[in-house]
């Protein structure tokens, strides 16, 4: 995930806020659960399958990696929002890239699920491309990759896009999923152990809080 020009964070670390534990977890008990972080590093990646900016997703075959990893070929991705690196010879960033990338591989029975910024007036927003878009009611925040601190001050509104085998995108038509819910559904399954990568990065959050307040 990356933040504007207007950020104060450094540019290196721009494209590496991390989602808040709570938020993934919710989202897989709300919606589904996932096998592979897509858009990841080796500091940030919020399950043990990931795929980082060296790796570049664009030009991975999404099912026959997860085939050779025997996981299920389900993704979760906090894409990098920075433009289109038009200098690369290879494409690695670049929402529409995702979101193109994201509908061939559900035509080969991949499942992907996005969480992003809710910009419906951008050509690059998936409405034609998406099974289906929710629309978080609320404001959330993600984890400063300077701090390690939920970033409470976002100004901007978010969106999940599933990209689910088997259904077709229908167009312009958003629905809602609360925020609150999605957190308190990840509350829950932080308490069992189904997602133990992302028990450990709530972990680290609670202890970054504990220190950053004693």
């Amino acid at each position: 995930m990356l933040l504007t020009h207007r950020s104060k964070t450094s540019g290196e670390l721009r494209d590496s806020w991390r989602t808040d534990p709570r938020i993934a977890a919710g989202l897989f008990s709300l919606l589904r659960p996932c096998s592979i972080d897509c858009c990841a590093s080796h500091d940030n990646h919020l399950l043990p399958d990931y795929f980082t900016r060296e790796d570049n997703c664009l030009q991975i075959d999404w099912l026959a990696e997860a085939h050779s990893r025997m996981v299920e070929p389900a993704l979760f991705a906090n894409p990098p929002f920075s433009r289109v690196d038009v200098r690369a010879a290879v494409p690695h960033n670049g929402m529409s890239n995702f979101f193109d990338k994201a509908r061939k591989e559900a035509e080969k029975g991949v499942y992907s699920q996005w969480l992003f910024r809710a910009r419906p007036g951008e050509n690059w927003f998936p409405w034609r491309h998406a099974s289906r878009i929710w629309f978080i009611v609320g404001r959330i925040g993600f984890v400063d990759a300077e701090t390690g601190l939920v970033d409470t001050e976002q100004t901007e509104n978010h969106a999940v896009a599933e990209f689910i085998p088997g259904e077709r995108p229908f167009l312009a038509h958003g629905l809602p999923i609360n925020r609150d819910d999605i957190i308190a559904a990840g509350e829950r399954a932080l308490k069992t152990s189904r997602y133990p990568m992302l028990n450990k990065r709530f972990l680290e959050l609670q202890s970054n809080q504990t220190g950053f307040y004693s």
